[in-house]
């Protein structure tokens, strides 16, 4: 088991923090003591028990028992008669409202006084109805509808339907208003039914952002955050909320299977964003949340909106909030659905850049004629074939029979007769046929809500299946989340919910099975009568019989159609996360709320290869030496399972503060304690001889250490090598699964101040402990903090006659964020469990040496930006430049050889992100009535230039930097290039008869083969460009008319390079896989005017492929412009829904990954998979509620 130190002095050295921690705590507790009381007297209970008494007497007798003065006119209750009166245990305003109910009298309560006012009788009301809508004429549930001038009013349903009941007067004003919409005034004049259409404010649509500690107006906001909204996300369906981010927030770039905000901060750290749900941080994957329960996502970008995270929000933060009941009084029931349809993966050789069976034939057979009939090396081929003809030497059909014609077995006809059937099969062709199927993905989801004045509760079933697009494969995932929202008293409030998710995934364990590209594409799948043809993996020749005829041996034949049967995994996860919060409301504008969640994940990974797998036939051949010796069971499968558990909690107590001082002075403050523990654990099993259908295995006892040791060959078999098989398939299933456990520990303060609702100042300031950092006190606390202003132009009285602007805001902050790097401790690290090879006993392995001065990686920001909204909101974006430098990053530092170890890593590098981001949006059509046309368009661009500005380990080799080295002064995702200098022509250096091979530049400008430049310092290389974009774009267009909608969003990635030729080693020849199209033009004497090196006849030992691959001419600029997905969708009219019982009905079509409209390079290649493009897919949705 791997273990950390413990952190003694860590913990030693939090005594400071705690201590801020429990003075804090004081003062808090003074202030709710002082605070309190004001709740505390109206809330106070009394016991009355009076017979014929006045008012006076009765509120004579509540101020003896809670000390409460009353003010009122006495011509008020003297007209009121006596009464009686018999209470226990009652809330004061609760038995003052019963005893004047009826009567006249209202109680307000201010300040430790009770007034007394009269109100009015009993008026006449009227009912109003209607309903509310938006330009495009969809349904608007949660609008509020108020009688203006007062708090009278109700929530719209799920159709947009309202009934309110009113004062009757000859004309009223009702209110309504929605986030995102701009807000209405309606005169009623006695319709029987309002129709109301409010139009989008996208100035609103943002008017509060989620930052998880707090919620705070739009206005306020100093730092960059971007907030995309429901009604956003429900624009395009994506099976996951970050593919559904793409395009929508500046800064934000998923390429690849990387997902950055502004750049990449660390080199070794992970570099994907917190995340955070409901308030709190997810330890789980995104890919887990239900893409259909999402009310809005948060993206905060910079140190001003990040900083309050701490050590984890170097790379930003996403935060979800989750949906809630809107509808009052009645359960809403919604259900979506969607079914995505994907086409079949296109297998075709070219298509993939190889050559085409027929192709692949000739260019094998011309390398097999020369090499048994013209070779010029060797003087007897045939011999040397003959001797290394064994069962771990592959030989492919065309090499067998040249070898036959070359030995006489065959004549030439019959040899011309195989290469001419070989010719017409077709591999990949016939895997599509029998091993694909179409891919299905199905996606539903059934959540019902439910709202009453105190209570909101949400129950969401999600279910999704997917069959992968092969057989015996699938994948089944089902989340099921309850969240409740009950405000059981006025002053308390109590949040819980709980998720589940239960997936179960099986697939191929096999690593050949389901990779058509492992045999030559000539090779057949299924004989003519359907049944399995067998040919071998490349590691064993399937020609030869010898060891097939022992029957101590199993044959190794393969057949990719049989072994996916025969080799499956099984993945069964669990993930449960339960939340909870109180929230204490001491006075208004003032809470203090705790909240604690706790994430817990079991996953069992369940390999099984049954007795007849190619995995099991091997493990057998290499541990047997002979007719009954065998080292492993005889008979029966392999049984592989490896559980894993994780426990995560987080707890939190928080104090907020929101109040307005004469009228011009606000504060938004929050303070608070955050702990945190992350533990993971678990074991891995191997059972020998397993029988599935019996649930046992063999009785045989195995010798795993005498397995481990045994480094020589096995004569019997083929003389193959025993580690080889060990390591692979025994001994990485029963290794060990490191524990790792951790704790941290924060305070925090967070504080806005607004002046006129002009001026915005802020501060945030966090420390952060982990255990990670201990050994040296001046590193193991971390203090994090930032500021920020903003300033809001469009309110200044000089700013009123700008009759066209409406909204001009400018942001300024700075602070600072950081990183945890858990691959290092300052502590020195060992592990336990494995064996020493000589002495058999136990021994420990020192993974890493001590690093006492073990720092937080350390990233500051700079922000600078502006909103604004022109023309009614027709225009409207930001604009936003960052300059993000990060220091104390970890990187590799060499030591030396007296400390034991060859490098280690430390705070030893550092590296800036500069970049510009601009969002902007406009309403070039707006509908003028109901249903009218209306076209919204919006681009997104960002711009990051990346450079490693200090690097204390720098890349002394050439080879070492092509592959994945960092260098100072340039980006981390760099490229660097072997300077190409052509193919040797005329004969150059030492091997002057290697004609047609590649040569390339050194530093000091001599010309040298593959195997020599690779040795090279690094100046012999070229920097070709990052491969990371530096630009991305997006445009996002929204079309509606009379219920229909089209949205598509256009992708453009671009400022980056690529390696454009595919890794397709060939060394002389080598027809074990596909071979790659461009060697069809490799050099010969008749083909000179060429770039492609000689290959089979022409190929010599100098040659090294991926040198070759890694050259400038063959960099090419990876720029690319995409239409990413097209929705089409129609709203099903109200009167027609309503007829089924239903209150609104959707259905779409989208498409998705279209071809590419515009690629930069030349060579066909699409840049996001480096080879042929993804896969187009369709998608049906259907939505509805009720």
């Amino acid at each position: 088991m791997k273990k950390s130190g413990e952190c003694k002095g860590n913990l030693r050295s939090a005594q400071k923090i705690f201590r801020v921690m429990k003075m804090m705590c004081f003062l808090m507790f003074v202030l709710l003591v002082q605070v309190r009381g004001d709740v505390v007297a109206q809330n106070q209970v009394v016991s009355v028990d009076m017979k014929n008494c006045s008012v006076e007497e009765f509120l004579r007798e509540i101020k003896e028992q809670t000390g409460i003065r009353f003010m009122y006119k006495s011509e008020y209750v003297k007209a009121i008669p006596r009464f009686d009166v018999r209470v226990e245990d009652r809330e004061v305003m609760d038995l003052l409202e019963e005893v004047f109910a009826g009567k006249g009298i209202k109680c307000l309560y201010d300040n430790g006084v009770i007034i007394l006012t009269k109100h009015a009788g009993k008026e006449e009301r009227v009912t109003v109805k209607g309903v509310v809508k938006d330009s495009r004429g969809a349904a608007l549930p949660g609008v509020t509808v108020v009688l203006k001038g007062t708090t009278t009013g109700v929530a719209t349903g799920i159709a947009g339907d309202f009934v309110i009941t009113l004062p009757k007067r000859d004309s009223l004003i009702l209110v309504f208003s929605f986030v995102g919409m701009q807000t209405k005034e309606v005169r009623w004049r006695g319709e029987p039914e309002l129709r109301v259409v409010l139009e989008d404010d996208v100035s609103e649509m943002d008017e509060v952002v989620v930052t998880g500690y707090q919620t705070i107006t739009r206005e306020k906001v100093t730092g960059a955050a971007s907030t995309i909204s429901a009604r956003q996300l429900e624009e395009r369906y994506t099976a996951n909320i970050l593919d559904n981010l793409e395009g929508r927030v500046a800064g934000l770039v998923t390429y690849g299977d990387k997902t950055m905000i502004r750049g990449t901060s660390s080199l070794y750290v992970e570099t994907a964003p917190l995340l955070v749900v409901d308030g709190l941080p997810m330890e789980g994957k995104i890919e887990d949340l239900n893409p259909y329960d999402i009310e809005s996502v948060t993206v905060l970008k910079d140190a001003a909106a990040a900083a309050i995270y701490g050590a984890r929000a170097s790379n930003g933060i996403i935060v979800i909030t989750t949906k809630k009941a809107k509808q009052m009084g009645s359960t809403e029931i919604e259900f979506s659905g969607n079914l995505s349809i994907f086409e079949k993966k296109n297998l075709d050789y070219h298509d993939n850049f190889y050559m085409s069976p027929a192709e692949h034939v000739d260019v094998e057979s011309d390398y097999w004629d020369y090499y048994f009939f013209r070779n010029r090396d060797e003087a007897d081929p045939i011999s040397s074939f003959a001797s290394a003809y064994n069962k771990s030497s592959y030989i492919t059909p065309i090499q067998h029979a040249y070898y036959q014609y070359a030995t006489k077995q065959i004549d030439k006809a019959e040899l011309e007769s195989v290469k001419a059937d070989l010719r017409k099969n077709n591999f990949a062709k016939e895997f599509e046929k029998h091993v694909l199927r179409r891919q299905f993905l199905q996606q539903y989801n059934l959540a019902f809500r439910t709202r009453t004045e105190k209570f909101n509760s949400n129950l969401v079933i999600n279910y999704r299946r997917d069959n992968n697009g092969i057989v015996h494969s699938y994948d089944n995932q089902v989340n099921i989340a309850y969240r409740a929202f009950y405000d059981m008293k006025k002053w308390l409030s109590v949040n819980f919910g709980a998720t589940g998710i239960i997936s179960k995934i099986k697939e191929s364990a096999s690593e050949y099975a389901t990779n058509p590209f492992e045999v030559p594409p000539y090779t057949r799948l299924l004989n003519d009568d359907g049944s399995y043809n067998y040919y071998s993996t490349g590691m064993f020749n399937h020609y030869y019989t010898k060891d097939d005829e022992d029957p101590a041996l199993k044959t190794m034949n393969f057949n990719h159609l049989e072994e996916l049967g025969y080799d499956q995994k099984i993945t069964d996860r669990r993930n449960m996360r339960y939340q909870g919060e109180l929230v204490f409301k001491i006075i208004d504008g003032l809470t203090v709320n705790t909240s604690f969640i706790y994430e817990t994940e079991r996953q069992n990974i369940s390999n099984y290869s049954e007795a007849d797998s190619y995995v099991m036939r091997m493990l057998r051949n290499y541990y047997t030496q002979g007719p009954g010796q065998y080292l492993i069971p005889e008979n029966g499968g392999k049984l592989t399972t490896e559980d894993t558990r994780g426990d995560y909690w987080t707890a939190r107590g928080q104090l907020n503060l929101q109040r307005t001082f004469a009228e011009k002075h606000a504060i938004d403050f929050l303070g608070g304690f955050e702990f945190r523990e992350t533990r993971s654990k678990g074991t891995k099993n191997l059972l020998l001889g397993y029988d599935d259908m019996l649930q046992s295995h063999g009785a045989m006892t195995v010798d795993f250490p005498y397995l481990k040791n045994l480094y020589s060959a096995n004569p019997y078999f083929a003389n193959v090598y025993y580690g080889s098989a060990y390591y692979k398939y025994i001994g990485n299933a029963i290794d060990i699964v490191p524990e790792e456990h951790h704790r941290y520990a924060s305070g925090y303060m967070n504080v806005t101040y607004t002046y006129d609702n002009r001026y915005n100042a802020f501060a945030s300031f966090r420390k952060d402990y982990a255990d990670l950092f201990g050994a040296n006190a001046k590193f193991r606390g971390k203090p994090l903090w930032s500021v920020g202003a903003s300033w809001n132009l469009n309110r200044e009285a000089f700013m009123q006659d700008i009759v066209w602007l409406n909204n001009l805001k400018l942001r300024v902050s700075y602070g600072g964020t950081g990183n945890i790097y858990q691959g290092t401790t300052s502590y020195m690290t060992a592990s336990t469990g494995t064996t020493n090879r000589y002495t058999k006993q136990p021994m420990a392995k020192v993974e890493s040496p001590a690093n006492p001065n073990l720092k937080w990686e350390k990233t500051s920001t700079i922000n600078v930006g502006i909103d604004f909204s022109l023309f009614d909101h027709r225009l409207r974006g930001s604009v936003d430049w960052y300059n993000k430098k990060g220091s104390d990053i970890f990187s590799q530092k060499t030591l030396e050889p007296t400390k034991g170890f060859s490098s280690m890593n430390m705070n030893m590098a550092d590296m800036t992100n500069n970049g510009v981001e601009m969002i902007v949006s406009s309403d070039l059509f707006r509908a003028k009535k109901e249903g009218g046309f209306t076209w919204t368009a919006s681009l997104t661009a960002s711009y990051n230039k990346n450079k490693i500005t200090k690097m204390e380990l720098q890349t002394m080799r050439a080879m070492e930097l092509t592959s994945s080295g960092f260098k100072e002064g340039y980006p981390t995702s760099a490229l660097f290039s072997y300077r190409y200098a052509g193919l040797n022509q005329e004969g150059v250096g030492e091997r002057q008869d290697e004609l047609g091979q590649p040569m390339y530049w050194t530093e000091d400008g001599r010309k040298v083969f593959s195997i020599d430049i690779q040795m090279e310092p690094t100046g012999a290389l070229v920097y070709s460009g990052q491969s990371d974009p530096k630009v991305t774009l997006a445009m996002n267009n929204s079309f509606h008319y009379k219920g229909f909608s089209l949205n598509f969003m256009m992708v453009y990635y671009g400022g980056h390079k690529m390696r454009c030729r595919q890794y397709a080693p060939v060394w002389r020849l080598n027809p074990i896989y596909p071979m790659a199209d461009y060697y069809l033009d490799a050099w010969s004497p008749t083909n000179t005017d060429t770039d492609v090196p000689g290959i089979g006849e022409w190929c010599y030992t100098a040659t090294t492929t991926s040198v070759y691959l890694d050259t400038d001419i063959f960099v090419q600029p990876a720029d690319f412009l995409k239409i990413r997905n097209l929705t089409l969708g129609y709203d099903v009219p109200r009167e027609v829904v309503h007829a089924i019982g239903l209150n609104n009905l959707q259905v779409r079509f989208q498409i998705d990954n279209l071809p590419a409209l515009w690629k930069k390079n030349k060579v066909g290649i699409d840049p996001e998979t480096m080879g042929i493009r993804k896969q187009m897919t369709y998608v049906l949705g259907l939505n509805f509620n009720f």
